[in-house]
C-alpha cells in the first residue's frame, strides 16, 4: 500500500493480531472477514485462546475496542469521525479502511508477527504516537 495513511493502518493491524480480548463493531456485511481473521488468526497462533469477536453495529465507524477486567477501551476507530487521540485513527471509509486493515492483518499474520520483531516492512516496532501521526497529517482536532 503506497498511502499516507499506510502507518496508521499496519499499526491498526498489529494491535489487531497482537491483542486478545478484542471485540470489533462492525455492519453485519463484514462479519465474514472478521471470521477468517480469527480462523487465520488460530492457525498461525495455535496456543491463542480469544480471538476477535464481531459485535454486530450500524454505526458510522467501525470501532475496535479492547476487553479489559469487565471494560471496554476503544483501541481502533475506522471511518471519517475522528475520536480522541488516544484510538488508533485509520480515516478512510469503513469498507476501504477495514479492507486495507484486514489485508495487513493477513500479510503479519503470515511473516510470523508477533512472533518476530521488524517482520514488517513499514515502521520500526515501537510505541505507536497517534498524535504525532495526525499531527504529520494536519489532521488532528482533538
Amino acid at each position: 500500500m503506497n498511502h499516507p495513511l499506510w502507518p496508521v493502518v499496519r499499526e491498526a493491524a498489529r494491535r489487531t493480531v497482537r491483542l486478545e480480548n478484542l471485540a470489533i463493531y462492525a455492519d453485519e456485511q463484514f462479519g465474514d472477514s472478521i471470521n477468517q481473521l480469527s480462523s487465520k488468526i488460530s492457525d498461525h497462533i495455535p496456543q491463542r485462546t480469544n480471538f476477535p469477536e464481531h459485535v454486530v453495529s450500524e454505526a458510522s465507524t467501525i470501532q475496535v475496542f479492547e476487553k479489559i477486567e469487565g471494560f471496554n477501551k476503544l483501541i481502533i476507530q475506522i471511518g471519517m469521525i475522528e475520536p480522541n487521540i488516544d484510538v488508533c485513527w485509520v480515516q478512510m471509509t469503513k469498507e476501504t479502511g477495514f479492507s486495507a486493515v484486514i489485508e495487513s492483518c493477513l500479510q503479519l499474520l503470515d511473516a510470523g508477527y508477533p512472533g518476530c520483531i521488524g517482520c514488517d516492512d513499514s515502521i520500526q516496532e515501537g510505541r505507536w504516537d497517534e498524535r504525532k501521526f495526525r499531527n504529520s497529517l494536519g489532521k488532528i482536532s482533538k
